[in-house]
């Protein structure tokens, strides 16, 4: 049966958290939580609902999405299918790598759904400013009973938690 982004719990702009609440269903037991950002301050994606054309990058301070055990990725925020092959993913979502300056070229942090739902922690306090909100927040209580470690998962230079790779050594291993 094909998977379908109406099936589960989503907020736009909160894809850290759409992703937790896609852990909790025990069919993504087995697979992939992938935090992708750059080592400067935000990195291309392509095909986002983010923009008005997809062919048109959106620069991410980061992005969150699943790797699942039979190599399809969920990616609530992707203008391709909702589970799509990996192969297809990312060969369409992201620039050509020799393309970009290195603090533009994105990384991908690899976290077993066990570690993360366990570990992961958000106030939402990185989307809140002293004029409000940047984006409404999701209806559902926040995730972990502490302070956010939202900056753990996104700072490739962190490793606290899961695996980094590089944009090159990431589609050895997964396309």
């Amino acid at each position: 049966m094909p998977l379908s982004p109406e099936s589960f719990l989503y907020q736009p702009y909160y894809c850290e958290e759409n992703i937790w609440q896609l852990c909790q269903h025990e069919q993504f037991k087995n697979s992939d939580v992938i935090f992708i950002a750059s080592k400067g301050d935000a990195f291309p994606m392509l095909k986002q609902h983010a923009m008005k054309h997809p062919s048109m990058p959106v620069l991410w301070d980061y992005h969150v999405i699943l790797l699942t055990e039979n190599n399809r990725v969920l990616d609530f925020d992707t203008t391709l299918p909702f589970a799509v092959d990996a192969a297809t993913y990312f060969s369409q979502s992201f620039l050509d790598n020799a393309l970009l300056d290195a603090e533009l070229r994105p990384w991908f942090r690899l976290v077993p759904v066990a570690e993360f739902v366990a570990s992961f922690c958000s106030d939402r306090s990185h989307m809140k400013t002293e004029a409000g909100w940047l984006a409404p927040p999701p209806d559902w209580p926040l995730i972990g009973g502490s302070a956010s470690n939202l900056s753990c998962f996104t700072d490739m230079d962190d490793t606290a938690f899961g695996e980094v790779l590089g944009f090159d050594a990431f589609m050895v291993r997964y396309t």
